[in-house]
């Protein structure tokens, strides 16, 4: 099961969005964009045991404002499959929705309601019977016109916020990595051909079935609760309930029968919890710091996807916290393990945790004029063009997706050069949100330009009219030509040039002996390193156009 569609309206810095989902779904924002605002609506109305008009509050509300209603539908593919009664034919619920909205009329109007409702593939409430369905009779169909709780009860969500509790993952929360991991298990020991050897006296021993000898030994276990005082309280109660039903407890004492019966097998993984042991002394780990708590929950989510579950709705604000750069790009590898075969929805700010060939799977989050607002790319996503993407892929091309303003040059020789001649003018690149991207050459520049103004993501593109890249002069000027349209493809674009390569370029800007003796005062180092060295030279000129370049890069221009 996937979601297939969100829409959200009036919910905290939301105005109104509607985005579809894909099966790995990375959201990419600054601070306070509302990405984790995505997240908090789906959890709210389908992360908890119960969801009602006190799961909301004002503060939820668009701008507080008393005259919004916070709408929020959610699509699923499949549908999901729901009886009333359990002989009756499974009625497809393609989509819920949940409306904090206030009573129009009546001694109640102003006051705050939840409306829940379902919805069919045809748009509609979807019709179910009436009554339970018997032999002979003609079946009685009628709307429904609320939310079961057993339909929100089969979409398996599963949310890691930001606060990464250890408590929120044990098996004793509903809606928790651990409960899904157990339950498994307990179907597993609920199957008859799940056995375990015991002693079985003169026979030797014995296979018998895991859950009887559970059984056994836990009422032995009991035996040991059933304190003096412990029977009395069982007998108090039951005597008091025979008295109430309208029965003498002396005459009549085996009328009925009452007493407590220790919890079956998965309420006893419910109440697991999961201890670390240092030498003699072990502790609850949810007791431990964020940063262990953290690396917990992640190892549970790595057994989540060793163990292959399947169907469920992940939920996660930022995998990246508390982890350095390798063990980053350890647990991207566990979320696209776990996406095979679950839904992965989650917020981040690494660029460890998205990948330009899987551009589909990003969904940008931004603000304007205090309303959160999303943009996916409507390029295709072709199998071509992601092969292409991952022959060229490199870590730090992923950065384009985090940029306010972004800036594609050839390769590392301007990527190197123009931060340093952003120094000379005052100019603070990364708190402008600003980013240089290299390509890996000029090539390459067409397609990042695209994905890149896809996004709506400003995009500059700086490259050589006659570069080394391209040998065949009549395919190069074809290229330039495509390159001078992309400004007419859309505003976002920008465009400026070399005439030649870039150090040809730099070489007339700064006079040809200035260029050769400051090549002589940076002897071996490389091209790309020479050229940074060079543009940190005060005493050298700036050549045009880098100064617009770099102007129009932080927003001046």
């Amino acid at each position: 099961m996937r979601i297939a569609r969100v829409e959200i309206s009036n919910w905290r810095s939301i105005r109104s969005i509607s985005f579809e989902p894909s099966q790995i779904c990375a959201l990419i924002g600054p601070n306070n964009s509302g990405k984790s605002n995505i997240l908090s609506a789906i959890s709210t109305v389908l992360g908890r045991d119960w969801v009602s008009v006190n799961s909301f509050s004002e503060d939820d509300v668009y701008r507080r404002d008393p005259e919004n209603d916070i709408n929020i539908l959610l699509a699923f593919d499949p549908p999901i499959d729901y009886r009333k009664y359990k002989k009756a034919d499974p009625t497809q619920i393609a989509s819920l929705s949940f409306e904090y909205t206030r009573y129009k009329i009546g001694d109640s109007k102003g006051r705050r309601r939840l409306d829940q409702k379902c919805y069919g593939l045809d748009g509609k409430p979807p019709q179910v019977l009436s009554k339970a369905p018997r032999k002979g009779e003609q079946r009685q169909y009628e709307p429904l016109v609320s939310i079961p709780s057993d339909v929100r009860m089969d979409v398996p969500l599963i949310y890691i916020g930001t606060n990464r509790s250890l408590k929120e993952q044990l098996p004793s929360a509903r809606y928790s990595l651990l409960r899904q991991l157990l339950g498994d298990i307990n179907e597993e020991l609920n199957d008859p051909e799940t056995t375990i050897t015991v002693p079985g006296g003169d026979a030797g021993e014995i296979a018998v079935p895991r859950l009887d000898r559970f059984r056994d030994l836990l009422t032995s276990a009991f035996e040991v609760l059933r304190t003096e005082s412990f029977q009395q309280l069982e007998e108090s109660i039951k005597r008091n309930a025979i008295r109430q039903l309208g029965f003498d407890p002396d005459i009549d004492p085996n009328k009925l029968d009452f007493f407590f019966s220790p919890f079956c097998a998965m309420d006893f993984y419910k109440a697991l919890d999961l201890m670390v042991r240092e030498g003699d002394f072990s502790i609850s780990a949810s007791q431990l710091g964020e940063g262990i708590q953290n690396v917990l929950v992640l190892a549970i989510l790595q057994a989540f996807a060793e163990r292959r579950k399947q169907g469920a709705i992940f939920l996660i604000e930022e995998p990246e916290m508390f982890l350095h750069p390798q063990m980053q790009r350890s647990v991207y590898k566990t979320i696209r393990e776990i996406g095979k075969t679950n839904q992965v929805i989650y917020t981040t700010h690494s660029p460890y945790f998205v990948t330009v060939p899987d551009y589909d799977e990003v969904v940008l989050v931004r603000k304007d004029n205090m309303a959160t607002y999303v943009k996916r790319s409507g390029l295709p996503a072709t199998a071509r063009r992601r092969e292409k993407l991952i022959k060229e892929f490199d870590p730090e091309r992923n950065e384009l997706f985090f940029a306010s303003r972004l800036l594609l040059v050839e390769g590392d020789t301007e990527k190197l050069a123009l931060p340093e001649y952003a120094k000379r003018l005052g100019l603070d690149l990364d708190l402008a949100g600003a980013s240089i991207v290299e390509v890996g050459g000029k090539r390459n520049l067409l397609e990042f330009a695209r994905i890149a103004g896809s996004f709506e993501i400003p995009t500059a593109v700086l490259y050589d009219e006659d570069s080394s890249d391209i040998e065949d002069s009549t395919e190069e000027s074809n290229y330039n030509e495509k390159l001078e349209a992309l400004v007419d493809e859309g505003p976002c674009y920008a465009l400026w040039s070399f005439s030649k390569k870039y150090e040809d370029h730099l070489r007339k800007a700064i006079g040809e002996q200035a260029y050769l003796d400051l090549c002589q005062k940076f002897p071996s180092v490389s091209k790309a390193t020479r050229a940074r060295l060079i543009a940190a030279e005060d005493h050298t000129a700036i050549p045009a156009p880098i100064e617009d370049v770099l102007n129009w890069l932080v927003g001046e221009s």
